[in-house]
């Protein structure tokens, strides 16, 4: 149950798909964090990644002779941004990943957006933390409570982190929550309906 080490695998798994070459590693400000905590500059260097982009950066040069990692939140705003790269694309070949669960409408929205067939690969790897050392991850969340309850974002957000983690993991835990805790008690609610109903057995065998 190593966190750090789930997802470096994670991250050296996207490199070693993407073959042999030059590449760049296409981030949003979430991913850009998750990477920057288990990787340095330095190691990602050493696996032929040699430029880091925003996907959101709009200065980005078109650059055919690099192939693209993308590593992002299945988020809607990084969706679109992702629909308008492939619509022009600026690198060769694009390798997709999502640190978590994306919907088949947006999976259908990228195929009809990938008009040069540039994609070369769509997965989800569950990396949708930061792992602050082996035992401890953050979400880097602030404001998550109106008074007493959830905000409805930061719930969700806070669902999606903990699934990423049991996924990582490979774990089917036993949820346990302080019955006086009404927050306690909708984040235990959520991630059991998530992990029971939403995502396949497959994700967790």
């Amino acid at each position: 149950m190593n966190l750090t080490l789930a997802v470096k695998q994670y991250i050296s798994k996207m490199i070693e798909n993407s073959g042999p070459g030059m590449k760049v590693l296409l981030m949003d400000k979430e991913t850009t964090s998750i990477v920057s905590v288990v990787y340095t500059q330095s190691e990602i260097l050493q696996k032929e990644v040699y430029l880091f982009e925003r996907i959101d950066s709009q200065n980005r040069d078109s650059m055919k002779h690099l192939k693209a990692i993308c590593f992002l939140r299945p988020t809607k705003e990084n969706v679109e941004h992702l629909i308008q790269e492939l619509r022009k694309p600026k690198y060769s070949v694009y390798f997709i990943y999502f640190s978590n669960v994306i919907s088949k409408s947006e999976i259908k929205a990228l195929a009809e957006a990938d008009e040069q067939e540039v994609v070369a690969e769509v997965q989800e790897f569950y990396g949708d933390f930061i792992a602050v050392n082996p035992h401890l991850f953050s979400l880097n969340l602030q404001g998550v409570a109106r008074g007493r309850s959830w905000e409805p974002t930061m719930l969700s957000r806070c669902t999606q982190g903990l699934t990423s983690v049991l996924l990582a993991l490979k774990k089917c835990p036993m949820i346990r929550y302080q019955l006086s805790s009404d927050m306690s008690k909708r984040l235990a609610e959520t991630v059991k309906v998530s992990m029971t109903t939403t995502l396949p057995l497959t994700h967790i065998l």
